[in-house]
């Protein structure tokens, strides 16, 4: 039986089938209205709440029964990097004409256009589509290996297609006319993007498929540009993609002359280690909670987001993305919050609230009458800060050195950016010592697919420093679960004095 369906505030209305007993939520996917879902829509997160026939509702557990209206919430631009540091090489692309490079994250997606001089003459970027299906890539690997990868990888070619005309029609230039693509992206992203089963990336030893660097027709992918070719590079480890491939391309991580530590922590985290021209890397499973997916009222980077946390003549302060009412915290604020709970004596070492006040059943602190923090809230940012400084300790006795022996520290990405390192370093996740040598060098990953899309040598190049970088499997270390423990706990230095 169809039924009609009206949504608000997109002012869409449209006839569905019931037979199928889709939740709304696909019932909205099915017509391309992404839906914010970081627990992959298994009910859990209570983040795709919407009003449904006068309700309030989680679309992934409500069916369409009959004729139905929704109203979704508001909807936010999120706030999303596009520009970082990075070197200048000579342009020498596989072919003369327009170029075009994509940095496709776990979260977003940035779109870079390129005059065939090499300059940026249109940046488009967008919300990762499959987020519909999960914030995190094992939620969509579940999917993906469930019989849905089509899908998966018909959503992310469609956004890419969508920036990619949206940036030549801004520049006023037909897309026909883009000659040279590059992507870059996690191991998940880009198989997905290609439509190669994430099946390797599910199971011991989790070894990349992605191992060597590809140039073919961009067509299949791009319709819109049918004679384009596509570069794509080769992935570190299952786990540590071309993304950070591309990091190390922009920041020439690899001839620094002194030890550096390149820190990319978004959805998930990758970190590289340089010391005496030798790399080695490993990823933490630490970004979903700081981009807000574990956290009660946690949110991305926009507008509704408490972003900084601080205090004034003793009492707590904080500022919200749009200058509006909070609605909720996402990872910068995160961080912020923490080192000020310790500040105010409000949380201990160890994490456990020290108020008595209570939120569904758990302690927990406002930061205002809607936002809150909870006791497992407190809990998810310590494991996240704790498997980073872990992976920092682990990486640096990997090459014999101690943390406090890294003369630079690169932030990578939108987190790093809007990141107080100060107070990552205060909460112990980044190395105390290291506080006045943290320097955030942005969108790494976007300007090192810039770089590949400028000139050929440089793909090979990637795939050159992809055998030069060993990679820590950290789940694998006999002292990870001890560094790990040990880490998770708040220096006591961030302790309030009394």
């Amino acid at each position: 039986m169809k039924v009609k369906v009206t949504v608000q505030p997109n002012n869409l209305t449209f006839f569905a089938e019931t037979e199928w007993n889709h939740t709304l939520m696909r019932v909205l996917q099915d017509v391309g209205i992404t839906v914010d879902a970081p627990c992959g829509g298994n009910g859990k997160c209570g983040k795709c709440q919407a009003v449904v026939n006068g309700k309030k509702t989680l679309l992934c557990a409500s069916v369409l029964e009959g004729d139905t209206e929704i109203i979704l919430p508001g909807a936010a631009e999120n706030v999303i990097l596009t520009e970082g540091d990075s070197v200048s090489v000579p342009v020498d692309p596989l072919q003369s004409g327009y170029l075009a490079a994509f940095d496709i994250g776990t979260t977003t997606v940035v779109c870079y256009l390129m005059d065939p001089q090499g300059k940026t003459i249109g940046v488009e970027s967008a919300l990762n589509p499959q987020t519909a299906f999960g914030a995190d890539v094992i939620s969509r690997i579940r999917y993906a290996l469930a019989g849905n990868l089509t899908e998966l990888s018909g959503l992310i070619r469609k956004t890419m297609g969508e920036l990619l005309q949206n940036a030549c029609a801004k520049a006023g230039i037909p897309a026909a006319l883009v000659k040279t693509i590059s992507v870059v992206g996690n191991p998940c992203m880009q198989q997905l993007f290609l439509e190669i089963s994430p099946g390797n990336l599910a199971a011991i030893p989790f070894s990349p498929v992605i191992t060597e660097t590809v140039v073919c027709p961009a067509a299949p992918y791009f319709p819109e540009c049918p004679d384009a070719v596509l570069t794509t590079i080769p992935d570190i480890s299952g786990y540590v993609g071309a993304d950070t491939v591309a990091c190390i391309l922009a920041s020439q991580l690899d001839k620094l002359p002194q030890t550096t530590l390149m820190v990319d922590i978004g959805t998930n985290g990758e970190m590289v280690l340089q010391h005496q021209g030798k790399m080695i890397a490993c990823a933490t499973a630490a970004g979903p909670a700081l981009e807000g997916a574990n956290i009660q009222c946690g949110m991305r980077g926009s507008p509704g987001a408490i972003d900084h946390v601080w205090t004034e003549g003793g009492q707590l302060r904080f500022h919200v993305i749009g200058n509006g009412e909070a609605t909720g915290i996402c990872g910068s604020g995160l961080i912020d919050a923490a080192a000020v709970f310790l500040e105010l004596g409000w949380i201990n070492e160890r994490g456990r609230i020290l108020l008595t006040e209570k939120e569904n059943g758990q302690r927990a602190i406002h930061l205002s009458k809607r936002v809150f923090l909870t006791q497992d809230d407190i809990r998810q940012i310590m494991m996240a800060k704790g498997a980073i400084a872990a992976g920092i300790q682990l990486m640096s006795q990997q090459v014999g050195i101690q943390p406090e022996d890294i003369r630079c520290v690169l932030l990578a990405g939108a987190f790093g950016t809007y990141m107080n390192s100060q107070n990552a370093c205060r909460i112990g996740l980044l190395p105390p010592e290291l506080h006045d040598r943290i320097r955030s060098a942005g969108n790494l990953a976007g300007e090192g697919a810039k770089l590949i899309a400028h000139n050929k040598n440089l793909a090979v190049l990637a795939r050159e420093l992809c055998g030069q970088t060993e990679f820590l499997e950290l789940a694998s270390c006999p002292q990870f679960s001890r560094v790990f423990s040990r880490k998770m706990f708040f220096p006591e230095s961030a302790l309030v004095k009394k």
